[in-house]
Order: C-alpha cells, then structure tokens, then sequence
C-alpha cells in the first residue's frame, strides 16, 4: 500500500490564511473552487461545485472541532489536490442536517480516474490528523503555505 503524504496533496495555489468568514458554505464553495481552476485542478467550476454539492445530498462533512471537509469527484477534476483555508473567525457551516462553527476547511478535488481506494486514504489520513491538537496547532498558528508544509512534514514522519 502505498503512503499517503499530505503535503504532495496540498495544493499552494490553493492555500489560504486569515480569510474573511464566509457568509456561507456556498460562498466558500465558489471560492474554493476558483482557487482550484486558478491552479489548473478543475477546468469547470460549476461542474465541480455540483459535485460538492452532490457529496454533502448523502452525509456531512462538517467533522467538528472546527473543520470542514468537503470533497467532489467529477470529470472536472483534472488532477487530484487539496485546498486549504483558515478564516480568521468561524463561519457557520451547514452540512446534511448538521450546523457547527468552521475555521478551518479542507476541500478535495478527487478526479474520476482516482482510484476510491486512494481518496479514502487520504480522507482517512487527514481526518486522524485533525484530531490531534498539535495538528490543530500547526493550522492556527502558521504563517505561510511553506511553514505549514514544514511542519506537517514533520508531524507526518
């Protein structure tokens, strides 16, 4: 099996800090999704929100603990990647029946020739990430894309 490492996955152009709370979970959809086309991930930004969209119609992906983690899969998707954004304050996130603060929201671009198998790793790997605190730690408290990168390199060996 092969390893799973974050930050091969984490798009830079798609790694945002201290952002403004979004109005809505939409409204970071549509944000998100233009850091993705901007970064060459997805060549259809509609495409890919409707699949966002599609993902959150059968469970949640509000995890708690402040984070987000909504994911599409669709031919939109050139190559697979991950973005980031921390708010500067939570925004409210609802997600399938569930409402909760969001500071920090990691959204996958999984493309339609990656293999689920893959994306569940990823997934996996993150999700148990997200509930240490250090892990937490690093996302609050870094400066930049690089720093970040760093320290979740290190976090991970």
């Amino acid at each position: 099996m092969e390893k799973v490492n974050l930050a091969d996955v984490l798009v830079k152009e798609a790694f945002v800090l201290d952002h403004e709370p979004f109005h809505s979970k939409e409204e970071m959809f549509a944000f998100m999704a233009s850091k993705f086309k901007e970064a060459g991930i997805i060549d259809d930004e509609a495409k890919y929100i409707v699949s966002l969209e599609e993902r959150e119609a059968i469970g949640s992906t509000f995890m708690g603990n402040l984070i987000g983690l909504p994911h599409g899969k669709c031919e939109a998707v050139k190559k697979p990647g991950i973005g980031f954004c921390r708010c500067k304050e939570p925004f409210i996130y609802n997600s399938f029946g569930e409402s909760g603060e969001v500071k920090y929201v990691f959204m996958l671009a999984i493309s339609m020739d990656q293999g689920a198998d893959h994306y569940m790793r990823v997934l996996a790997k993150l999700a148990g990430l997200l509930t240490h605190e250090e892990f937490i730690d690093i996302l609050e408290h870094g400066k930049s894309y690089e720093e970040v990168m760093e320290m979740i390199q290190k976090y991970e060996n």
